[in-house]
């Protein structure tokens, strides 16, 4: 079914069936009523590229993977893709994922797929401290939406946890089960979440009262590897001053040290409680199930692409759209790789 044959159909003009399915005003109620009625009737689907062409909008969001190859298969990212995906498909607009090629970054696929037309606008995720990426696109006049924030995050819209409050909130919570000793596998300093998290660690430590050992702050832990590795130092420190509790910078850090633990025949959760950050669905599949700070990847990206789609659809009508900003708290989720020291998961489990 095309626009000419539905308007030979109703014995209407092709420009009047156009403006009528693209509701302008100039086309009478029950003309667009009727016209809209027969188009749903017979299958009429209109051409993206036309409907593009007559909006002036590019329907197309671009996503350039992080060029960090740990991160190609961070399922917390996998995560914010597929809600993305999924929230810019029910709006009939596509979602163009970009890697980088070996011998260049990450500004200059940007670049490309700015000059080239391709896209309407962008989600930036993983975010650094200083971003180029960000100081890039806040020059291109292009909309996009930061999933995570920049040191600042003042005239840029963005969706993002709060970090720092979160590992208070951890470090609280494992002070409350008796826990003084705790250490911490931080992610990449450089990196805004990790550097956020590992404030709240600090702060939440130096306020209540915590002992941080020499050793127990280990940062770039960006993987299960090296989480094994950082666990396996933490072991040798001697066991008068061993931590009793690990607070890891994700969920995927917080199972490499689990791994080592295991490895090592001391028990999660008695020998030394783990907690990870992100809530991954992997988290309930360990032994014991991994207590975490719960954020909902798949709704952040869904957010993030109302977000952007409302800064680009605006974008037609008004120049400087106000940027939207956005903060999430994440949720404590206690499982049993987390108990008071000294006590094991079935002994928790029995007296919870």
């Amino acid at each position: 079914m095309s626009i000419a044959r539905l308007a030979r159909h109703l014995g209407l003009s092709e420009g009047t069936i156009s403006r009528a399915l693209n509701n302008y005003p100039d086309i009478a109620e029950k003309t667009r009523e009727r016209v809209q009625k027969a188009a749903r009737d017979l299958g009429y689907r209109p051409s993206s590229s036309a409907r593009r062409l007559a909006r002036g909008v590019i329907e197309t969001i671009g996503f350039v993977l992080p060029t960090c190859r740990t991160q190609h298969s961070d399922p917390f990212l996998a995560e914010i893709l597929n809600g993305l995906a999924s929230e810019l498909a029910r709006h009939d607009w596509d979602l163009l994922v970009s890697a980088v090629p070996e011998g260049q970054d990450e500004i200059e696929v940007i670049d490309r797929l700015v000059s080239s037309g391709k896209v309407g606008g962008f989600v930036i995720a993983r975010t650094y401290r200083q971003d180029a990426r960000v100081d890039y696109l806040r020059q291109s006049g292009v909309p996009f939406v930061v999933q995570g924030r920049t040191d600042d995050p003042s005239d840029y819209s963005w969706l993002d946890i709060d970090n720092e409050q979160a590992f208070v909130d951890a470090v609280t919570y494992l002070r409350g089960l008796g826990h003084r000793k705790i250490a911490c596998l931080g992610g990449d300093p450089k990196m805004n979440f990790a550097w956020q998290r590992r404030c709240g660690y600090l702060r939440a430590m130096a306020q209540q009262g915590g002992h941080i050992g020499v050793g127990y702050l280990i940062d770039g832990i960006t993987d299960a590897v090296s989480a094994k590795n950082a666990t396996a130092h933490l072991l040798s420190i001697s066991k008068s001053d061993r931590p009793t509790a690990l607070l890891c910078v994700t969920d995927a850090v917080a199972i490499g040290a689990m791994q080592a633990l295991n490895g090592a025949g001391l028990t999660v959760g008695r020998d030394m409680s783990v907690m990870g950050f992100d809530g991954l669905p992997i988290g309930l599949a360990v032994q014991p199930a991994l207590t975490t700070l719960h954020q909902d990847s798949y709704e952040i990206g869904r957010e993030a692409g109302r977000m952007v789609l409302e800064l680009c659809t605006s974008s037609a009508t008004s120049p400087s759209p106000s940027p939207r900003q956005t903060l999430w708290q994440a949720k404590l989720t206690p499982r049993a790789s987390v108990n008071p020291p000294g006590t094991s998961p079935a002994q928790q489990n029995q007296g919870g």
